[in-house]
């Protein structure tokens, strides 16, 4: 009779409403518990950014007044640049975001697109619109 060694298993990471994520390891599939708190998240993040983009975007095209004074007007220019380069970081995100949501729904989300190996729940829970797993991001990042 073969004797199956005892396995020290940490209890799966935490979201931040308490709830556990887990990997279904048998075929590296999130749960759908995971899927679900994950595609949340993605939905928060995406409507704070809608928000602030529309805002920034807003702010920095809409001068409400013109200034008589040059100082006041480089003033501005340089408020309105700096908003509308958040505005634009802002979009990047989105973008990544609806990418994300896509994915969800072919059914290809938390599969690195790089090495298609499964990205771990950890760097979904940090990152959920993650493409690649942390140490591919890194040597990509590396490699710039």
């Amino acid at each position: 009779m073969k004797r199956r060694r005892a396995r020290n298993r940490s209890p799966p990471p935490e979201t931040t409403t308490g709830e556990r994520l887990t990997m279904n390891r048998r075929n590296n599939e999130l749960s759908r518990a995971d899927r679900d708190a994950l595609r949340a998240a993605l939905e928060s993040k995406r409507a704070e950014l809608l928000r602030a983009h529309k805002e920034n975007l807003s702010l920095g095209t809409h001068s409400e007044e013109l200034a008589a004074d040059p100082m006041d007007a480089a003033t501005r220019a340089t408020e309105e640049a700096e908003l509308l380069g958040l505005a634009s970081q802002e979009s990047a995100l989105l973008a990544e975001i609806d990418r994300a949501l896509a994915k969800m729904a072919d059914g290809t989300y938390g599969v690195s697109e790089l090495s298609g190996r499964p990205i771990p729940i950890e760097r979904l829970r940090a990152v959920p619109w993650a493409r690649l797993a942390a140490d591919e991001e890194e040597e990509r990042e590396r490699r710039r």
